[in-house]
């Protein structure tokens, strides 16, 4: 028991830390605040997974050298009905890439080809980017960005001197 409350403690010791770290970064490179949200949500889902894993170790007698098998099976089953919904999976890995890469922020206006639509960024999201036009909101799969034409257009062009 005296383990399991010293592993809850540095658990919340760690997630308190990599919190402030993260302002700091996030104030280093401005980073915008709901990208900020996500990373720091992925975080704290991490170290409560570190915490139910380590916490089943501890109670429940799970034998170290067969961790790789447990983990094997878990990845296999999840890879099989991941193989049944690739679409989403696509989705998933597109809008994970978008976050990384940025190349497109909440309020930026863009132009997307076939069909051709000119709109501005409203939310990006693990799924769907959200954006907007005259007729309204509408959501377009991640996907789309990295299968079709996609261009940034910016609010004020500069004259060469």
């Amino acid at each position: 028991m005296g383990l399991t409350i010293i592993l809850v403690i540095v658990v919340f010791l760690l997630k308190a830390l990599s919190k402030k770290r993260l302002i700091k970064l996030s104030a280093l490179y401005s980073y915008e605040p709901h990208r900020l949200f996500l990373v720091r949500k992925t975080i704290a889902i991490a170290f409560w997974i570190a915490l139910i894993f380590l916490t089943f170790i501890i109670w429940g007698g799970v034998n170290l050298n067969n961790i790789w098998v447990y983990l094997g099976g878990f990845l296999s089953v999840v890879a099989i009905e991941l193989f049944a919904v690739w679409s989403i999976l696509s989705n998933i890995i597109s809008g994970i890439f978008i976050f990384i890469m940025n190349p497109f922020k909440i309020g930026s206006k863009i132009k997307l080809y076939d069909p051709e639509v000119q709109a501005t960024v409203v939310n990006i999201n693990l799924m769907f980017t959200e954006l907007e036009d005259d007729d309204g909101i509408f959501n377009v799969p991640n996907n789309t960005f990295f299968q079709k034409t996609v261009k940034g257009i910016n609010a004020e062009k500069t004259q060469p001197n």
